[in-house]
């Protein structure tokens, strides 16, 4: 449907008015009027018509003047202005060329020849405007940060900006034809999640978001595109409008945040814990020679130390300058150990550990600091969602092919309702009160896991346990591989 188009008519004279009246409200226009020349300036600058019928003779300012002062006023000089006019002289058409008119009508008009005019000039004038906006559309496109993608059947490129071809390495007309999903393939890019990507390109709103992940690598770090189709503006439109946007900072500032976080809350609850003895020295009957005193003391003196070493140490990883450094290898041959810190931190009874022999000796492209806050993360939930917060935890540790190895964390928990499963990587997602009917936290834990290991090139999968109850988690990482100095993953 077209927008109607706005005519000011405007003639000192009533007859004239309504003459013009009757002959163009059966054409379906949008009409305004003015009596003078002050009053069609004030009426212009409010409704930007247009079409301006303007007379030629009248008191005051006449046609001239007002066609004059259209043509200097920013938003107006390009309106089209028809002059009616009595007098049909060369000089008058001329001077009326001069001040700005694009026509003439001479009185008495021809109806059929004021309607064709009319009928023409607003046409013109529509299509101008649609041509203007299409410039400055495509003007702040290709100035814009975000990508934007013209997708037609089968994901072929019909169209990309500046800065989709920039993050996507579109730098080959050839490569438009390759097809969306193809192309970043090549480019080393993964769907993440996947089960958001099933129904591609089917709109997404309202569901998982769908990101474009290209690992970090030694030279490079990570990038994280948020892919969005939308709305076409146009039913002409015929394809796929897809919107790229950047939002690796957004993703490493919140596991920044959230790694710190879990640094903090494991580096100062033990000699926290151990500070409490100085409550007990309180009390006004204990003996301070006796040996429980003795005892106490020494504890809290040793906790205070600890505490006084965290502190200094978690002021070093503030002044660090990258919180998490996945280029960092991590030997598999630590795995062991580092699973009994854990455990022992979070007092976890029951950890068993069983390494391929195809993997004990491989070196995994992701940080020891990585890999621990994933760990934690997965034996805090396994605890948390134990009926008697006592789980026993399964790591196995298998070759998936010559690139990645499987990482499997199983417990014997609560299993999550299969509907909730695909769910459990989003943001903010509360898998408690599937468990416990409370929504306890912020729910970004296993989000910020997923986003540790897609960054690194690896993907998850959590699925409920076929044996007994309980869920296992699955990791795929990526392995480093000798002698390549990116740590191809």
């Amino acid at each position: 449907m077209h927008k109607k188009s706005r005519l000011l008519i405007v003639d000192d004279e009533e007859r004239g008015r309504d003459a013009l009246k009757i002959l163009l409200a059966p054409e379906n226009y949008l009409l305004s009027f003015a009596a003078n020349g002050e009053q069609a300036l004030n009426r212009a600058a409010e409704l930007t018509p247009d079409l301006v019928l303007l007379d030629l003779l009248m008191p005051g300012i006449d046609g001239f003047e007002v066609c004059r002062r259209l043509r200097a006023h920013p938003k107006l000089a390009d309106v089209p202005i028809i002059m009616l006019t009595a007098i049909s002289d060369r000089n008058t058409r001329l001077r009326g060329i001069e001040a700005g008119a694009d026509d003439f009508i001479t009185k008495p008009f021809d109806r059929v020849e004021l309607l064709a005019r009319v009928r023409t000039i607003t046409r013109l004038n529509r299509y101008r405007r649609l041509l203007a906006e299409r410039v400055r559309f495509d003007w702040a496109v290709e100035q814009s940060n975000d990508g934007y993608l013209l997708l037609t059947a089968g994901n072929v490129i019909q169209y990309a900006n500046s800065a989709a071809r920039f993050y996507l390495g579109l730098l080959k007309e050839s490569s438009l034809s390759e097809g969306f999903l193809k192309h970043t393939e090549k480019q080393k890019f993964r769907r993440e999640p996947a089960a958001a990507w099933e129904n591609w390109p089917t709109p997404n709103v309202g569901k998982m978001p769908r990101y474009l992940v290209r690992p970090e690598t030694q030279r490079s770090s990570s990038l994280w595109l948020q892919v969005d189709i939308l709305e076409s503006p146009s039913d002409s439109l015929n394809g796929q409008l897809v919107h790229l946007r950047d939002v690796s900072e957004q993703m490493n500032l919140q596991q920044q945040m959230w790694s710190f976080q879990t640094l903090v809350s494991h580096k100062l609850r033990a000699p926290l814990n151990g500070l409490v003895g100085l409550q007990i020295l309180e009390q006004g009957s204990m003996d301070l020679s006796s040996t429980k005193a003795q005892s106490l003391l020494k504890m809290a003196r040793d906790s205070a130390k600890r505490l006084q070493d965290q502190i200094l140490d978690i002021l070093r990883y503030v002044d660090s300058s990258q919180l998490l450094q996945h280029n960092n290898a991590f030997s598999l041959s630590e795995l062991s150990a580092l699973l009994t810190k854990i455990r022992g931190d979070l007092e976890i009874n029951t950890v068993s550990l069983q390494i391929a022999d195809s993997v004990a000796d491989k070196s995994l492209a992701f940080s020891h600091q990585g890999l621990e806050l994933v760990l934690r993360e997965l034996f805090t939930n396994a605890k948390k969602f134990h009926p008697q917060h006592s789980p026993a935890i399964e790591v196995s540790v298998t070759h998936k092919d010559a690139k990645t190895i499987r990482l499997s964390v199983s417990d014997n928990g609560q299993p999550v309702p299969n509907q909730e499963l695909a769910k459990v990587w989003t943001p903010y997602y509360q898998s408690e009160k599937y468990f416990t009917g409370e929504v306890k936290g912020m729910g970004l834990g296993l989000a910020m896991i997923a986003r540790l290991v897609w960054g690194s090139g690896g993907s998850c999968r959590l699925h409920n346990r076929e044996d007994k109850p309980g869920v296992t988690t699955e990791l795929t990482l990526p392995l480093t591989v000798e002698g390549d100095g990116e740590g191809e993953r």
